[in-house]
């Protein structure tokens, strides 16, 4: 089903004639770009592109009435054009995504009855050119992975670490980063979000790199925990190993718990039970997981209260953790595609702890 048959399906599910859509997220599958500016409006028979000047040449949409806004051609003169020419009465604008300030304008310029809907479950299940689109990012961050691990040496600074990895990430095609890319080592490896910093790199220590590639728009996230290599360092011996082995446990069950029909929740239970069980149950704290796309944090989410049922199509992360104050902390992260017949891991790149500098083989 094309992405307007869609669309006009939910228009009439929701008993709504038209849609204005202004959130970035939601424009782009129809611009073909991303961008904060214009607007699209779908009607039951008709859709319109609305931009200004600097974006009209970007547009490439066939199928969509094309129009110039100016100070002329205001926004509400040509939505409530549209809805004249076809006698409309209600439309529905993002409330998730506009400010209170001026859906109360639109309400009054608009010659409509306006209703706040969502559009974004409407995400959800990705479509081939969307999943093709995916797994390039994934492969760009799966390569970028593998060169950072080589790549990280002790004595390095997180920021000197996060620099490279994100220049090589735009070598591979990527955009930008998905997100700020999160290099954590030592200690810091107990905050969950701990931004590279100027702290200095040491071998022994574990050191945690959570980022993403941006691919035409779609997004990766990817984390791995490495052991910085030394003299004489031994992964079985690190006060933290055994912690690995536990996250290692959780995500790999998890993600065979995926499959068609499975709540959300089912499968942030499966992780978090192991942690549970081993003891560190406290010192997990966010989701198991969320929906990727053209956010790189969309819905569904693999959390303790998501009831959403898996389907075919979804692409979701796996990303159990324990954070230990003071110690430090692992987390390990892939994307996944929901298939027919269970979960697909997009990324190649081992889960099995690694040295840094040292080849793994492949």
């Amino acid at each position: 089903m094309t992405l307007l048959a869609t669309l006009r399906d939910w228009l009439k599910a929701s008993h709504l004639d038209a849609v204005l859509i202004a959130s970035r997220q939601n424009k782009q599958p129809h611009l073909g770009f991303s961008s904060g500016s214009g607007y699209v409006m779908v009607t039951r028979q008709q859709a319109h592109i609305l931009v200004d000047f600097r974006y009209l040449a970007q547009v490439n949409a066939p199928g969509y009435h094309l129009h110039l806004l100016d100070s002329q051609h205001t926004l509400a003169t040509i939505v409530n054009q549209c809805l004249a020419d076809e006698g409309l009465t209600t439309l529905g604008f993002e409330g998730e995504h506009v400010s209170w300030q001026t859906g109360s304008q639109w309400r009054e310029s608009f010659n409509a009855t306006l209703v706040s809907v969502s559009l974004d479950a409407l995400r959800q299940v990705k479509t081939a050119p969307e999943l093709a689109l995916i797994r390039e990012a994934c492969r760009i961050a799966d390569t970028t992975a593998e060169h950072i691990r080589q790549f990280i040496e002790a004595g390095m600074r997180e920021r000197e670490v996060a620099a490279e990895l994100e220049w090589f990430m735009r070598q591979q095609g990527a955009e930008k980063p998905s997100f700020d890319t999160i290099v954590a080592s030592g200690a810091r490896g107990a905050l969950p979000h701990g931004k590279a910093s100027e702290k200095v790199i040491v071998a022994g220590e574990f050191v945690t790199l959570d980022f993403g590639a941006q691919y035409q728009g779609y997004c990766s996230d990817l984390t791995r925990t490495f052991l910085v290599a030394g003299r004489d360092t031994t992964p079985e011996k690190h006060p933290l190993y055994e912690i690995y082995q536990i996250v290692l446990r959780a995500q790999r069950a998890a993600i065979q718990a995926i499959r068609p029909g499975v709540a959300c929740q089912q499968v942030d239970a499966t992780a978090r039970q192991i942690i549970t069980d081993a003891g560190y149950g406290d010192y997990f704290g966010h989701n198991t997981g969320h929906a990727v796309g053209i956010d790189v944090h969309e819905n569904p989410r693999f959390s303790p209260t998501d009831t959403t049922l898996l389907q075919t199509g979804m692409v979701l992360t796996v990303e159990p953790g324990i954070y230990l104050p003071d110690r430090g902390g692992v987390r390990i992260e892939d994307m996944v595609l929901v298939t027919a017949s269970g979960a697909e891991v997009l990324y190649q790149q081992p889960t099995d702890l690694q040295l840094t500098g040292e080849s793994n083989g492949r």
